[in-house]
């Protein structure tokens, strides 16, 4: 498994040429540029064409998908789509060579460094009616780090990235013969061309059974294995649902046979094994996750072991082994400067006492929240520096329910759920919404409002 390149990525690079060159005319930018950006920016969400391509196909992009998106599209050139220029962008990678040249001629389509040398680039360019990307723009920062990510490959990874090519680009073979005649069954490859009455057996002994085959692969680099894990991850953590069979039998095929698989899915299996109870087996395979974390990224990631294990034990009923594990993860997140950390920690810590009162003898003992209005203080205070406005807003609304349970000045209680509404709506924490509006309902009721009160619970 590559760690960047793949031929789906040449394909969004030649797709990308296509569009530098000025012949998508303005009816096509947007859908193209959307296109684009779909699958160039880093993240990826799950009801995305991208998410499903990758569990599906086992491919970033299918070559089916570059058909649907640019056949429809006419091209400034008479009588061809983008997808007739995109069809001549690939074949015209037909050696091992040419696709060096490949990778080397993108420089030709990014501004260059040097001011004088990117005027020059800029009056060559509207002289060949060729638009340039900008090095910081999101196709120019895509096209520079595949520039880069090729010149790193060894020889075997380029030769692997080229038979992969030649295998994904193969179904549009009988489109390319339509518009070339004279194309032949091996003109994939153009050392086989001069090769008369010995191409099949040079075929076989260069490519194998991988041309004459052409059995679906998985042709996944490890960034997009990293991306897809890290979707699920979000998807599973924002649901609390497990995942559903097929993608977890997907995910499955595509990490057990790669060992340069990324840890995350060892993550990915323990939120799995929580969703089902399985309290050994998520224990089980968080420790396998932050072992593999903890060798390559030190030890700066040990208060989160410690704060998932906290919150695993919480959940299964070990109170006292989870303060034990959430004090040392606040003690950790301080050493490491780690505020986010840092604040959803105390903010758990001072939820899991409003919930466990028998359990609030512990935390004192620790001196690590001091007393509920100091907590609220505190939190609120880190939460407004680290910019984490969904703490913000749960913590103001956690003061103003603190200054009605213990009978002080309304009026305190109204301001805080005023503060909290403003960085719930400015900021669009839409999780916070119900809370927002049910602890407003307790204030109309406090106040005697009962029809406000009601509204709001309709609400």
């Amino acid at each position: 498994m590559s760690r960047y390149l793949t031929p789906s990525k040449v394909g969004l690079l030649a797709l990308i040429y296509v569009y530098a060159d000025g012949v998508v005319p303005s009816s096509a930018t947007i859908p193209l540029l959307s296109f684009l950006a779909s699958y160039v920016l880093p993240q990826i969400r799950p009801d995305s064409q991208h998410y499903r391509d990758l569990l599906s196909h086992g491919r970033a992009i299918p070559i089916e998908t570059f058909l649907k998106s640019t056949i429809t599209h006419p091209s400034q050139i008479p009588g061809r789509s983008i997808w007739d220029l995109l069809l001549k962008k690939l074949w015209e990678i037909d050696s091992f060579d040419a696709l060096h040249l490949f990778f080397h001629n993108l420089s030709s389509i990014l501004q260059a460094h040097d001011v004088a040398q990117r005027d020059e680039d800029e009056r060559d360019s509207s002289s060949r009616e060729r638009m340039l990307l900008s090095r910081r723009s999101p196709l120019g920062g895509f096209v520079r780090r595949a520039q880069l990510e090729f010149t790193r490959l060894q020889f075997h990874d380029g030769i692997a990235l080229w038979k992969d090519f030649v295998v994904y680009r193969m179904p549009t073979l009988s489109s390319w013969r339509r518009r070339n005649p004279g194309a032949g069954y091996y003109n994939f490859d153009v050392n086989l061309q001069s090769q008369d009455g010995h191409q099949a057996l040079l075929a076989s002994c260069t490519f194998g059974e991988l041309v004459e085959s052409n059995a679906a692969r998985t042709m996944l680099s490890i960034d997009d294995l990293v991306k897809l894990l890290e979707c699920q991850v979000d998807l599973m953590q924002r649901t609390g649902d497990r995942l559903p069979q097929t993608a977890k039998a997907s995910t499955h095929a595509m990490t057990i046979s790669n060992p340069a698989a990324p840890s995350l899915s060892h993550y990915i299996l323990f939120l799995d094994a929580w969703r089902a109870g399985d309290y050994p087996s998520a224990f089980e395979y968080l420790h396998r996750y932050f072992d593999y974390t903890m060798q390559t990224r030190g030890r700066s990631y040990y208060q989160y072991a410690l704060l998932n294990l906290a919150v695993l034990q919480a959940d299964f009923g070990c109170f006292y082994e989870a303060i034990i594990a959430m004090n040392e993860a606040i003690s950790t997140a301080r050493e490491n400067d780690d505020l986010p950390c840092l604040n959803y920690s105390l903010s758990w810590l001072y939820h899991f006492g409003k919930a466990h009162p028998a359990e609030m003898e512990n935390i004192r003992k620790t001196s690590v929240l001091g007393t509920e209005k100091e907590a609220l203080s505190f939190l609120k205070t880190k939460a407004k520096e680290s910019q984490m406005w969904s703490l913000l807003g749960t913590t103001l609304l956690s003061e103003a329910k603190y200054f009605l349970s213990n009978g002080d000045n309304t009026a305190q209680a109204l301001e805080n759920l005023v503060k909290a509404s403003q960085v719930i709506v400015s900021k669009n924490v839409t999780n916070a919404y119900g809370s927002q509006v049910l602890m407003q309902s307790f204030i109309y009721s406090r106040l005697g409002m009962i029809g406000d009160k009601k509204e709001m619970t309709a609400c």
